[in-house]
């Protein structure tokens, strides 16, 4: 959920946000600061968390945060396809409105696919070995601009490898600029997932799956969403 403060740039606010579940789950709360879909979880832009997972009810406190911009609500349980109503309390000392925000690519279209760093092949590092471009590469045409979005997993590797995603332009077979990236390379466990993204159209792009080592060795999954149709295509080694 979005939660928009709107107490003047020089208040503070503070209270208490509460969540209680019709089932017996264990649930969890936490407010990022931006107001936007969150994309992975970072201690450094986390304004508050309600701790370990409780069952069925927990509780989170704001304490002084800047009462004159957005921050991000995200409710969730300990492990995925625990379904349940659930209710939201948000009680503090300065105007606010909250309001929910659209799942990752609702709306659009979405694409699904496979591939894995190999060691010598498929796994080229990231830039510093000046060979990022050459990992595991999608190409991608648009007849028409239109917004995207990238999330790389690795979901069966053991030890995730440090990884990131990136959308280039690509012109002539010639990469060009950078025109969408998850950013600094990661092993979080949700992936890694650029920010949704206005690419021009008709034109061709490149989605590059790279790892941080040049010998990483792990399979992954990448879901590439488009607000209009899109053709993506896996390309040979180089």
């Amino acid at each position: 959920y979005q939660l928009t403060l709107r107490g003047g740039a020089q208040a503070r606010c503070g209270g208490t946000i509460a969540l209680e579940a019709a089932q017996k789950h264990p649930v969890n709360l936490r407010v990022f600061r931006g107001g936007f879909l969150v994309t992975r979880v970072l201690e450094i832009n986390t304004v508050a968390n309600s701790g370990k997972y409780r069952t069925q009810f927990c509780a989170c406190e704001l304490d002084g945060v800047e009462a004159d911009g957005s921050y991000t609500l995200v409710a969730s349980t300990f492990e995925p396809f625990m379904f349940s109503r659930f209710s939201l309390r948000v009680s503090l000392d300065c105007p606010f409105s909250v309001t929910p925000i659209a799942r990752e690519g609702a709306g659009m279209r979405l694409r699904e696919l496979h591939g894995r760093w190999a060691p010598g092949t498929a796994s080229c590092g990231g830039p510093v070995d000046q060979c990022c471009a050459r990992n595991p590469r999608f190409l991608v045409r648009t007849d028409r601009p239109t917004a995207v979005l990238a999330r790389l997993q690795t979901p069966r590797a053991a030890a995730p490898p440090l990884a990131s995603v990136s959308v280039f332009a690509f012109d002539g077979a010639v990469v060009g600029r950078v025109c969408a990236s998850s950013g600094t390379y990661t092993n979080s466990p949700q992936g890694v997932a650029t920010r949704l993204t206005s690419v021009a159209g008709p034109a061709e792009y490149l989605v590059v799956a790279s790892t941080w080592d040049h010998d990483a060795d792990a399979d992954f999954v990448l879901y590439f969403y488009s607000e209009h149709a899109a053709e993506v295509t896996p390309l040979a080694g180089p």
